[in-house]
This record gives structure tokens, sequence and C-alpha cells, in this order.
């Protein structure tokens, strides 16, 4: 295509393959405008999206009175109008030649068709409009969120940090990407992802606060979590100790138990889908392939997930239900002992073909000093045979914890608070709840115990 060289070296199209920056050339018309002609008319229907190929254009910036603030030029390689390929809504601003101008037009209407063709192709909105979210003064704006900065990016979506509009409180705003837009079914399970956290309400899952639809895509909107990837931490430590290790497990183990009670199986538990908060928290994220479980138990054709946590059922495409993300928390855990994956190849046809066919190794064999009970959580967790594994995430948990040291406290050190309610016995549920609440909060205190009235300890 004509234009193809062009076009990539344009940054918003390097991220596309040179397949895809050909097809986009198709969808290029050229346009030549005289010097101090205008080029766009505030108020006109958004159609079209401009890129400067020769020459330079000028842009009235004007105040809120509508007087000129500053003008902006742009030169080779630069656009303009892209927002109407994303929202079709009108001009806000007047667009002049000020010199002799050639420009490439995308024009909306047959790039909507051609991107629902040629899915990889729209990849560049994504890119063109992460950027204007974070620097344009417009539509720094997803909905009632306004964004301040950028969290992470995937091969899915892009992540903001967004300012609640009321609470005034930081949020994490996930944006599906363009290319996964036109591919239907790709957006039905992004869309799915809000409502099935949205009715999870669990401490150690990431907690869906509302959803969003701007921008020809779809935003999530959900609890900002300060901590480090446990991916990360893997990447840094080699091998997590192990009383950290017992306590990440378990807490995962109760978030995957809770899920599969209400239904949800989530199909791609792995490191870098768990943060770990400052005070040792556990937070299990991405439920963007999760089924409910009768859609689990249908066969199926499209094997998704990540091939080196991979359950044997599901990497065969075959009915599963949640001891295939016990399997997974077994692989997991095999890396947070070693330091390194059971089964690892560059082709991860061959890495599932192992997780059917091949025992998971001792994890002893690379670290002999593993405690026993770790050891035997692998063993179990990671059987061929659903019905061999650990039946349930609360399960795991319980044997877990029975391997966790109780916590000491140094009595001749130890301080008391005493907290009395008084309350009508219409309360009584409340204050119950109240009670639990105190009791969760205060299991996240090294050297916490809490006792009751009756004189037992409770953490």
């Amino acid at each position: 295509m004509p234009y193809t060289k062009f076009l990539r070296t344009i940054p918003a199209f390097r991220s596309l393959a040179e397949r895809e920056v050909s097809r986009l050339s198709s969808q290029c018309e050229p346009v030549r405008v005289a010097a101090k002609a205008q080029v766009i008319r505030r108020g006109d229907p958004g159609d079209a999206m401009y890129i400067v190929k020769e020459g330079i254009v000028r842009i009235p910036i004007l105040d809120e009175q509508g007087r000129e603030k500053f003008v902006a030029r742009l030169g080779k390689g630069e656009f303009f109008g892209e927002m109407a390929l994303l929202t079709g809504e009108p001009r806000n601003a007047d667009v002049f030649a000020e010199t002799d101008v050639e420009c490439l037009v995308i024009r909306r209407a047959p790039l909507q068709a051609f991107l629902h063709k040629h899915t990889a192709v729209a990849s560049f909105l994504t890119e063109i409009l992460g950027r204007r979210l974070l620097e344009g003064n417009n539509i720094k704006q997803v909905g009632k969120y306004r964004l301040v900065g950028e969290l992470g990016r995937g091969g899915m979506a892009l992540v903001f940090e967004g300012l609640h509009p009321t609470l005034n409180s930081s949020v994490a705003i996930k944006m599906l990407s363009h290319e996964l837009v036109y591919d239907e079914e790709f957006a039905s399970r992004f869309k799915e992802e809000s409502k099935i956290l949205a009715g999870l309400q669990h401490e150690n899952i990431v907690q869906v606060i509302d959803s969003e639809e701007a921008y020809a895509t779809y935003f999530i909107v959900m609890e900002k979590i300060s901590g480090q990837e446990l991916s990360r931490m893997i990447d840094t430590r080699g091998v997590v100790p192990f009383e950290e290790t017992r306590s990440i497990l378990a807490q995962l183990a109760e978030a995957l138990d809770y899920a599969h009670n209400h239904g949800i199986i989530h199909r791609d538990i792995k490191p870098s889908n768990v943060i770990v908060e400052p005070g040792g928290r556990v937070k299990l994220m991405d439920f963007g392939i999760a089924k409910t479980r009768a859609e689990a138990e249908k066969e199926d054709e499209d094997i998704v997930g990540t091939a080196e946590y991979m359950s044997p059922e599901q990497a065969l495409g075959r009915k599963m239900d949640g001891r295939a993300d016990i399997y997974s928390l077994g692989i997991m855990a095999y890396e947070m002992l070693t330091g390194r994956l059971p089964f690892d190849s560059p082709d991860p046809y061959e890495i599932l073909r192992k997780h059917v066919r091949e025992p998971v190794p001792s994890p002893s064999k690379i670290n002999p000093k593993i405690p026993a009970d770790l050891e035997e959580m692998v063993r179990v967790a990671t059987q061929k045979k659903p019905d061999q594994r650990y039946q349930r995430g609360g399960d795991l948990a319980a044997f877990l914890n029975k391997g966790r040291a109780a916590p000491t406290l140094d009595l001749s050190r130890a301080k008391t608070k005493t907290l009395t309610l008084v309350y009508e016995g219409a309360n009584e549920e409340a204050v119950k709840n109240l009670l639990k609440r105190t009791l969760v909060e205060a299991k996240k205190i090294s050297g916490v115990r809490v006792g009751i009235s009756d004189g037992r300890f409770y953490s």
C-alpha cells in the first residue's frame, strides 16, 4: 500500500504488525488543502481523523469564554480529529492550513466495518486514546471518574488510576483494548468480568465499584490495590519464605472457596494475577476469562488461560470445576517454593502436553528445605485426576493453616484496649457484623489477640 511506510513512522501505529499497517493504509485517502483554508470547522460532524503528511496546520485553543488562549501547530506525522473515530461527536475546535497541507484521512463509517473484519488493526485506537486520556485537558475523564495516571498495561487492557467523584479516593480503571472491543466474544467476556466481580464480596478478591462505557470501549472501575505482584516477588526473591508462602496460599484458597461456592471458576490463577499488600493481605485479580460453573461444565473448543499453570482438563478443553483452579494454585505453590516452574518450554503446546501426561516433579528435589506439609500440598493439589486433589479451596486452606505457626504474644509487654458496645436489641445483627469485621481486621496485625466477653481468644 502506498502509505504503509509513512504510517510506520508514526508512534501510534508502531505497535501494529506490518500486515495490519498495510491494511490500515488501505483505509487512507489523500486530501490537499491550500494555505489559509479551513480544514475542520467547530460544530461540524465528527466523521474522520486526519494525519498530516506534509505541511503545517494551526488549531486555535479557546478558553471557556471563547477567547483564544494559544495556538497549537501540528506538522508531519501528527494527527487531529482522532476522537471522531471513537465518539463521532461534533468537532470542538477549528483547524486551519497554515501552509499548503497534504493529509491522509481515515473516515469513521467505513473504518467501523473494516475493524470488525480486521480486529487487530483497532489497537492503534487504544494507543491514541491512552495518550489523550493522560495528556488531554478536555477528556481526562471516564464517565464521572477523573484520571490521574497510568498504573499498567497488558495485551488485553490498559489500567489507569482515577479519582472517585464523591469519596475523593483513588480507584483503578481498567480499559479494554479496542482490538478486543471489535471481537464480540472478548468484549462480552470483559463486560461479564465486571458483573462477576461486582457479585463477589470477599476480602481476598479485588472489589469492583462501577463500570463505564465510553470512547468506543469498556471500563471496569475497581478498588486500587497498593502492593506488589506475586510474580515480581518471585522474580526478586527467587524463593518466597515458607511461612509467607503458607499465608499467601491459604488466603488464595479461601478466596477460591468463596468464588467456587458462588459458582465462579477463575481459570487463570497465576502470580501476576495476585497482589500482596504491605500488611500481607492477598488480593486475587483479573477474572477476565472466568466462567460460571454451568459454562465450565461444557466442553470448550477454545483453550484459554496461561499454559504454565493450566490444569490437565483445561489443557484438553474438557469440562472443569473449581478443582482446576486448585491445580493451578498447586503449580503456583511449586514456583513460590523453588523459584521456577515445574514445566517450561518455548513451545506452549509442549507445556500443555506435560501438564496432561507428566507428573509434577517433587519441589524438594530442587529445594530440600521445603517443609513436609508444603511438599504434600503441592503433591495433592497437582494430581492429574480432579478426584484425587483437594476437593474445595476450604479443604486446602484448612490444611495449610494447620501448618502455620501460632502467633506468640509477650504478655510482659502486652497492652490492652477495651471497647464496650451498648445497643438496643434491634441492633443485635448489626453489632455481630461489626465484631466480625473487627476480627477480620485484627487478624491482619501480627501479635494481636482479640477476646470477647466470654473470655475466649479469637485471633
